[in-house]
């Protein structure tokens, strides 16, 4: 499935398009139901993974890489996102789940921050740009090292977070490898200046070689022969 963003973008737009429709189909006609609001919850993953791929081609789904998503790229501001089922549906397997997915993730976020970085020194963007993510699992200890500043995310964000409970639960549990429910109620936001960021990529640097989950497996299969 990873070479799904391979295929010839008129196939990409076919797919899209039948995606979306089923996904209307199913979701419409349960929210049109006198307690249709009540199944929201649970209908998330399903409008989700049927608008990603529509998203993406629109182009309002900006990928820094394969796992992490950008909606607002300005030189005031860009933001980072967490995947959806559809990308993990693409980006791995049932047998990934637990360590390879959680350290996939972190060592692409760490990427992600890197890329911003380049854009910064290339003159691509300005150092001036606001990079803010909000989320339930931030690593304070981490986030603090890289110069992020934490506080409380806004009624929005938390609010977003709580509706989206059981795709976060299910995605969350996929990356620990058991079933596991996350703080999806205490969502933080953490946020920082653009030539702050570029001080820290030597940290980053580091940290993208340390969390790379293709040397751990390499080990392990190292280790069996």
């Amino acid at each position: 499935m990873k070479r799904y963003y391979e295929l010839p973008k008129l196939v990409q737009w076919i797919i899209a398009i039948i995606l979306i429709t089923t996904g209307f189909k199913i979701v419409l006609p349960l929210l049109q139901n006198s307690f249709g609001l009540l199944f929201f919850p649970f209908l998330t993953p399903i409008i989700n993974f049927s608008s990603v791929p529509l998203f993406k081609l629109m182009g309002y789904y900006k990928y820094l890489n394969p796992y992490v998503i950008s909606t607002v790229q300005t030189d005031k501001k860009y933001d980072l996102h967490n995947i959806t089922t559809f990308d993990y549906f693409v980006n791995f397997k049932w047998s990934d789940r637990g360590s390879y997915v959680q350290k996939t993730m972190l060592h692409h976020y760490f990427k992600a921050l890197i890329t911003i970085i380049n854009r910064i020194e290339n003159n691509e963007l300005s150092p001036d740009v606001k990079i803010v993510g909000n989320s339930y699992f931030f690593n304070k200890r981490t986030a603090e090292r890289l110069g992020f500043k934490i506080s409380r995310a806004s009624l929005f964000w938390t609010l977003n977070s709580i509706i989206q409970f059981f795709e976060l639960s299910y995605l969350y549990s996929f990356s620990k490898g058991k079933l596991q429910i996350p703080k999806f109620w205490n969502v933080k936001r953490a946020e920082i200046i653009g030539r702050e960021l570029v001080t820290k990529k030597d940290i980053l640097e580091e940290l993208v070689r340390k969390t790379d989950p293709n040397i751990t497996q390499r080990k392990k299969l190292k280790a069996i022969t």
